[in-house]
């Protein structure tokens, strides 16, 4: 019978330890309204369902949608659900973005995604190709990303989600 060496050995446990650890995110770098450098996941996973919403100040079904998205949040807010706004123009149409942001008074949080790396971030998170706002994320309460919708979507669509 050969002989395993201890390298040998020692490879063949790095790679049992890897095939059955936990991978992480990758990482979903944005800014928050102060300037500050985040990561989406750290607004995750923290007991309640996420819904995320991309936005983008041309968008006319985003505005429609902003109002009932605003009530979805208070609705959940204390307990099931939270809501975070992603504004995809990017740190050059700050001024744009705080004006709507100013214009509608959300009291979810709006981050602003770095245009830049937007659509490989997007597809790194989700394995789509980012193509129409408004969408949503839905995080399970445990991180999870549930799905993506691209579109506009129905405040019955997301009760009943939170309601699983």
């Amino acid at each position: 019978m050969p002989r395993i060496s201890a390298i040998n050995l020692f490879v063949k446990a790095l790679v049992l330890a890897l095939a059955f650890s936990p991978i992480a995110n990758a990482s979903f770098l944005m800014q928050n309204l102060a300037g500050d450098r985040v990561d989406l996941h750290d607004y995750l996973g923290k007991g309640k369902w996420t819904l995320v919403m991309l936005w983008s100040t041309d968008c006319v079904p985003c505005e429609e949608q902003k109002p009932m998205i605003q009530e979805f949040h208070t609705a959940y807010k204390d307990d099931k659900a939270i809501v975070i706004g992603l504004a995809l123009d990017g740190p050059a149409m700050r001024s744009e973005i705080d004006a709507l942001i100013d214009h509608h008074q959300p009291d979810y949080t709006n981050l602003v995604v770095f245009d830049d790396v937007f659509m490989r971030q997007f597809e790194t998170e989700t394995g789509k190709a980012y193509s129409v706002t408004p969408t949503y994320l839905f995080y399970r309460p445990n991180g999870e990303l549930l799905g993506v919708h691209m579109g506009k979507v129905s405040r019955q669509a997301l009760d009943a989600v939170v309601a699983r």
